[in-house]
């Protein structure tokens, strides 16, 4: 039976953790360590962990300063026991008794990446969406696994298990961290595998990260970018994923020039493509290229005419 480090980077929610450890309590699986880093400034994460330490098998760790995402992810993981690593935002939980159960009975088709579907729960009003990986996409990732450049079709953190590696998430990161670091872990391993079930509940509101960075372009414009510079800044012009998330941002933000992205924070140097990419855009009518079905026939047709396969 495998061990499991289930890593849980708390951040001024104790009632999410709270509902997070009594959904780890109910499992049916119980090989397995919880390990708490707690970035909160008072001690409303250190009182929920009183209640539960006699109880669960928790090493809890009360950050001297606040490391922020994702550096309190890094210190949970840097202090797990175990090969295998379960990482849990602290507002999200498990659907059932039996969801680590079918996350270590995953660990036999000897994949180092595995992940689930899962729920979103809107805190606002409890909506819910069904997140699943499709087969269309599943065929596709298993082919390149730079599709999620362009698409994060993984999701969560907390739909993930993996085998514990030097890798580390990336602090220069806020909204797309998690890409990133599916990206070079499944480059380096080649060694995936996904369960066709809904076992996380994920729960969203407007307090998160990810939602203060969504549409934000001093957030995306320069993350991206920087994230292509990591990949080889000759990516965009060889992987045709690569040229659409480029090709999509350039369109959502309305980047006209190569200072308006520098504008939006991003120092470092510019792709090649970048400027092919802006062109072909330049001269369309916002209107049109707003439009899927008529931004996508353009994409193509650049990544056809500048990319060099």
């Amino acid at each position: 039976m495998s061990s499991i480090s289930i890593c849980i980077p708390a951040y001024n929610r104790p009632k999410g953790l709270q509902r997070l450890l009594a959904s780890i309590a109910a499992q049916s699986y119980t090989n397995y360590e919880i390990v708490i880093t707690d970035d909160t400034p008072n001690n409303s994460v250190s009182q929920i962990v009183l209640q539960w330490q006699h109880q669960l098998p928790i090493t809890y760790v009360k950050n001297t300063t606040s490391l922020g995402s994702p550096n309190n992810w890094n210190a949970a993981i840097d202090l797990a026991k175990y090969d295998w690593i379960k990482l849990m935002h602290d507002d999200d939980w498990f659907e059932n008794e039996n969801c680590l159960a079918k996350f270590a009975a995953a660990i036999a088709t000897s994949a180092h990446f595995i992940f689930s579907g899962n729920v979103n729960v809107y805190e606002a009003d409890n909506k819910t969406v069904v997140e699943r990986l499709t087969t269309q996409h599943q065929l596709i990732l298993e082919n390149d696994e730079l599709f999620l450049f362009y698409k994060n079709v993984i999701g969560h953190p907390s739909n993930t298990l993996y085998k514990k590696t030097n890798l580390q998430y990336d602090a220069q990161f806020k909204w797309v961290v998690d890409i990133d670091f599916y990206m070079q872990y499944l480059l380096q391993t080649k060694s995936w595998h996904y369960i066709d079930e809904t076992l996380i509940y994920t729960g969203i509101d407007n307090t998160t990260v990810s939602s203060q960075s969504y549409k934000n372009p001093k957030v995306e414009i320069p993350e991206y970018f920087y994230m292509l510079q990591k990949m080889g800044n000759n990516l965009l012009l060889q992987n045709q994923y690569v040229f659409a998330a480029i090709w999509t941002l350039v369109k959502k933000f309305g980047i006209k020039n190569i200072n308006t992205i520098k504008q939006n924070n991003y120092t470092g140097a510019i792709a090649n493509g970048v400027q092919q990419i802006i062109a072909a855009q330049k001269n369309v009518p916002r209107l049109l290229i707003k439009q899927t079905p008529i931004s996508n026939y353009l994409m193509k047709k650049a990544f056809k005419k500048y990319g060099k396969l």
